[in-house]
């Protein structure tokens, strides 16, 4: 019994002094993942301006069109110049997305390239359930 409450007040005593501690690290914060209101009309385009120009559009009903322009963009083409994939570049806080063409003409977020979302950067909170339409022009 004596050794139980041993172990117990030890083990407490670290973590305190853990905690107390410059080195203590914080644990990253949580990425609120968009989810559609029920009878929302939500368009996601990915929008192609030129040859390495890119730009995601979030257009909510009748809304403006939340846009956002990327630094870079990339088409991975396959058979018959299909577009099977787009990455984007984005500056800092953000990164790299690739979007894939998984169903039609519908492209998903990688969420598995995605790894750990980072609350900073606005493309993180997107749904990778969500399809985008790519649109060139």
């Amino acid at each position: 019994m004596r050794f139980s409450a041993r172990l117990t007040l030890s083990s407490l005593t670290l973590c305190v002094l853990a905690a107390c501690s410059g080195n203590a690290v914080d644990a990253p914060q949580p990425v609120a993942i968009e989810q559609d209101p029920p009878g929302a009309e939500i368009a996601r385009t990915i929008v192609v301006t030129g040859g390495t120009q890119c730009a995601l559009n979030v257009r909510k009903d009748r809304d403006d069109p939340e846009v956002f322009t990327a630094a870079a963009c990339e088409l991975k083409t396959g058979a018959g110049d299909a577009v099977t994939a787009v990455t984007l570049s984005f500056a800092p806080p953000c990164r790299r997305y690739t979007f894939n063409n998984l169903i039609g003409e519908r492209y998903f977020l990688d969420e598995k390239a995605l790894g750990q979302r980072n609350p900073a950067c606005p493309i993180e909170s997107f749904n990778a359930g969500y399809g985008w339409v790519l649109q060139r022009g």
